[in-house]
Formats: structure tokens, C-alpha cells, sequence
């Protein structure tokens, strides 16, 4: 977690194995009134680092296409990969349509669109555009299922929510809504901090109504939580929480980082003291649930590094600047031009150049860490392994490649688009509905015509009217923004929408849907 450390641990991975000690613990100090400056200067995890870095960046249009009511989830196109294993990737939303169009959508099983922010008193904030129509489209016609991450950063936020249960319930009401506008299949929670105030204490409970809130009101929906990798306080209780929800993303890495004293690994595979094999076998982590549910968990691998400024050449060597956090596009091409090094008691890579009197130092998880931390998920048959975060590799192929080498492909999962769009004229239901300010409905037209859609009140008064003509097939989405055709504001009430198709060999196909408006 990318945090100040506590002055009483071990500064670094690597000092910690030296004094044979345990690694580091991350704390980010909150002030109340102060929420959210401190945590742009103290994030409490990688991804909420990545999301101040691009706070303000806007989601690619790539993601988002042209709008309109996204394709659901076909079906005969839930094939699993060839080990039956999950492969899980979060989609941040600045990622760039170049590196989005190198995404292989047969080699995944999901894609959690990265993120809609979620307010303490349960609402929802920012959703970076949702829904990505185009995205969740290509990923359900390869037969991936979309999960939508919900983020909290830091813990009086997370607190506040959990607390309440008047926030708890507008919480689970507007992700649902969420979810189903955009045809999404399930949500993960991703609410971070290092839990002084006692929150996740309190995460079990809510995790297990949410689950069957969701189950009931959208049927086969998925409902999952991005967990620490290392209870470092004694806060947590894995085994309940894996209990209360479908499966857990283990964000296995953030072992070292801005806060290191000493180089050393994101995420070490082995060596002394706390590890990502050791966490899967420590009774203080998730030796309970890899023992007894290891379905329940998905090991996360980092597609990012450390980067660091030292006076010595020398691995676990004492930092003197850090840099930055590298992506797997940028250390794969460096390192083959400075030169993989290997360190045998992590098991992960890193490579050294000379800055004038200083060196420079990039610790990261190359093929061979990636394999490995692959292998292992699947020799403790874990439900599968994830990625933080998709995009991060860039227009590098070996990722890619190795997914493919040690889980399979899917192969044909493609859903060919034709089988998907009707031969008829169809009307959607509309959403959201109830609604206040506005509703849309999506339809499909089959060919050249011409479409009338009337507006309707409880007393079969017309309230508005449209008409256009249509070339040819294609699908659209009609939208009300509950006005009368002479720009009135209308009352609350039931409404009937009327859907007139005359196509040009003179058939008639109509329709009809209600929608309520509550002001």
C-alpha cells in the first residue's frame, strides 16, 4: 500500500529479510475535516495512488462508443478458459485506446471497469462516464463478464458509510441501479484504508447483505471484495469475509514502494517473513480459506514496478530518491536494455543503470515473477489470478503469451454480432423507471422505415410526439427529459409510451411501454 510506514516496522522488503523481521505495515493517518487533502498526500493503496494521479483525467471515448443501452451477457458465450481458472483485470478509465485495443479479450473470464466512486453517506459520486457501452459490448460479446468496481479511499470515508444503515441501503440501491444500466454482471468492492477506527470490523456484515440484495434483485450477479494482501494490524478476519460474498481479488503486492527505505520487491513470491506464498499459508492471512475454500480467491499480480534513486549498485540497498511507479510497458523494454537481474530469494526482477554518481534501481515483476505467481494460484487451486491493471503492459505481447501458455485460451468465444441483433422491430424496457429527471428507452429497427413514438398520460391525453425516418438496420435509443411538446415540466404519474414501425414494404409493428415519473 503506497503509505508512510509506521515508524516501529522495518522500512523496506528487503531490510526487513535482512534483519530476518517482518516486512513493512502501511498506515494513512486521516484527518476528518481533512479527508480528502491527506489522502491525495498519503494514499492507502496502489490504486488509490493511480486514481489521485489521474484524477482528473477523462475516461477514453474508446470506452464509452456512442452510448446507448449495452448488449447483456450472452449466455452460450460464458466459456471458461481452458483450465477452468478466472483471469480478472481492472480497466482503469484513463487507460488509452491504443493500449485498450492490444486488451485480449479471449484470454480473460472479467473485466471490472475501473471505477464509479462511491460518496460516505452512501451515494454515488463520479462514474467516469458508466456506462462503457463499447467496452461492455466487446467484452460480452467475447463472453467476459463486466464487474463494476465501487471505490472508498481511506478510513473515516468507509467508516461513515459502514456505520449507518440508512447509507448502507442508498448504497446497495444505487449500484444495483448501476449495474443494471449498464448490463453489467456483478460489482467489486474496493474500499481501502488501514482500518484504525475499526471498519473492517464492520465489512463482513455489509458484504453479506449486499451479496444477497444483489442475488435476489439481479439473478446471477457476482459480488466480490479487493482484500489486503497481509493483515498487518490483526484487523481483518479473511475466512468471514470470503464467507459473505462470492470471492475475493487478494491485491497481492504494494510490498514495497514510495515509502521504502530500501529497494527491494513489489510483491516477493518467497523469502523471510511475510510473503505472497506465505499469505496464502499464514494463519494470520488466508491459510482458513485456501484450506478449506480456495474457490473463493483470486491472487493479484502487479503490471507496475518500483523506481528508485540509490549511491550503490547493490540489491536491498538503502534509497535515496523515489521516482516513480513504471509500468510493465516501460520495465520490459528497459530491462532488456540494462539487463535482467534475478534475485533468488523473492524471486522477482529488477534491473540497474548508472544517473551520473548515482545508480538507479526498478524492481517489477517480469514473465518469469508473473509465471510463478500464476503457477502458484493454480497448484493451491485457487479460483484464479488478477490484474492490476489491464493496459498497464502496453503493446507488449509476453503478458499475454503467458496467460495463454499456463490457463488456455477460450477459444471461440466470439459472439458473432448478427446472432445478437434481432430481425424484428424491439423496444427495450426503459430505465431507469421510476425516474425524475429523465428515461430512455433503446429500440431496434430492422430495416428502412419510418418511426412514430407517441407520449401518453393516465388520461390518454397526448403529451408529446416524434417521428423520423429510418435507413436501415440499426439499433437507437428514444430519450425523455419529461417534458411536454411545448417544453413544460410534466407532473408525476404513470406514463405510456407508443412505438410505431411502418417499414417499407408497408407491415406495421407497434409496441408500447410505462414508465412512472416521480418528481
Amino acid at each position: 500500500m503506497v503509505t508512510a510506514p509506521m515508524n516501529t516496522m522495518p522500512r523496506s522488503w528487503y531490510s526487513a529479510h535482512m534483519i530476518c523481521s517482518t516486512v513493512i505495515i502501511v498506515i494513512a493517518i486521516q484527518v476528518p475535516e481533512a479527508n480528502h487533502i491527506i489522502a491525495e498526500s498519503a494514499p492507502v493503496s496502489p490504486h488509490h495512488a493511480a486514481w489521485l494521479h489521474h484524477r482528473y483525467h477523462t475516461t477514453q471515448p474508446a470506452l464509452i462508443g456512442t452510448g446507448g443501452l449495452p448488449q447483456p451477457l450472452s449466455l452460450p458465450a460464458r466459456r471458461a478458459t481452458q483450465s477452468q481458472r478466472t483471469v480478472f483485470g481492472f480497466l482503469p478509465y484513463w487507460i488509452s485506446a491504443e493500449y485498450y485495443d492490444s486488451i485480449n479479450f479471449d484470454l480473460l473470464t472479467h473485466i471490472a471497469p475501473f471505477s464509479v466512486e462511491v460518496n460516505p453517506d452512501g451515494s454515488l459520486g463520479e462514474d467516469h462516464g458508466w456506462p462503457w457501452t463499447a467496452l461492455i459490448d466487446r467484452a460480452h460479446r467475447h463472453g467476459v463478464r463486466v464487474i463494476l468496481t465501487a471505490t472508498i479511499f481511506g478510513d473515516t470515508d468507509v467508516h461513515t458509510l459502514l456505520k449507518s444503515e440508512t447509507h448502507r441501503t442508498r448504497f446497495m440501491r444505487e449500484i444495483r441501479d448501476k449495474i443494471r444500466e449498464g448490463r453489467a454482471d456483478g460489482v467489486i468492492i474496493d474500499f481501502e484504508g488501514p482500518g484504525l477506527n475499526g471498519w473492517p470490523n464492520m465489512i463482513n456484515d455489509f458484504l453479506r447483505t449486499l451479496t444477497d440484495y444483489l442475488h435476489a434483485e439481479i439473478p446471477g450477479s457476482e459480488v466480490s471484495f479487493a482484500s489486503p494482501a497481509i493483515d498487518w494490524g490483526g484487523r481483518w478476519d479473511f475466512a468471514q469475509i470470503a464467507a459473505s460474498c462470492d470471492y475475493l481479488f487478494v491485491m497481492g503486492y504494494s510490498f514495497s514502494g514510495k515509502w521504502s527505505s530500501r529497494t527491494g520487491p513489489t510483491a516477493p513470491l518467497d523469502g523471510p517473513g511475510r510473503t505472497v506464498s506465505s499469505l496464502l499459508e499464514d494463519d494470520r492471512d488466508y491459510s482458513q480459506v485456501t484450506r478449506d475454500h480456495p474457490e473463493k480467491l483470486i491472487l493479484g499480480v502487479p503490471y507496475y514496478g518500483c523506481k528508485w534513486k540509490t549511491r550503490s549498485a547493490e540489491p536491498g540497498t538503502s534509497v535515496q530518491e523515489f521516482i516513480n511507479y513504471p509500468r510493465l510497458r516501460d520495465a520490459l523494454p528497459q530491462a532488456a536494455r540494462w539487463g535482467t537481474l534475478w534475485d533468488a530469494r523473492s524471486q522477482t526482477a529488477w534491473y540497474r543503470y548508472r544517473d551520473g554518481e548515482d545508480w538507479v534501481q526498478v524492481w517489477y515483476d517480469d514473465v518469469e515473477s508473473l509465471r510463478l505467481k500464476y503457477k502458484l494460484a493454480m497448484d493451491k487451486n485457487l479460483r484464479g489470478f488478477g490484474i492490476w491493471a489491464l493496459g498497464y503492459e502496453g503493446k507488449q505481447t509476453e503478458p499475454w503469451q503467458l496467460i495463454e501458455e499456463v490457463n488456455g485460451r477460450r477459444s471461440s468465444t466470439l459472439v458473432s454480432t448478427e446472432t445478437t441483433i434481432p430481425n424484428d422491430f424491439t423496444v427495450a424496457l426503459p430505465y431507469p423507471n421510476p425516474f425524475n429527471a429523465s428515461v430512455g428507452v433503446r429500440y431496434h429497427v430492422p430495416g428502412p422505415g419510418y418511426l412514430q413514438i407517441d407520449l401518453y398520460d393516465v388520461l390518454g391525453r397526448r403529451i408529446n410526439a416524434w417521428s423520423q425516418r429510418t435507413e436501415s438496420t440499426s439499433y437507437a435509443r428514444w430519450h425523455w427529459d419529461g417534458r411536454s411538446q411545448t417544453g413544460i415540466e410534466t407532473a408525476s404519474g404513470i406514463y405510456t409510451i407508443q412505438f410505431h414501425y411502418f417499414s417499407d414494404d408497408g407491415l406495421l409493428r407497434s409496441q408500447s411501454r410505462r414508465v412512472v415519473q416521480l418528481r
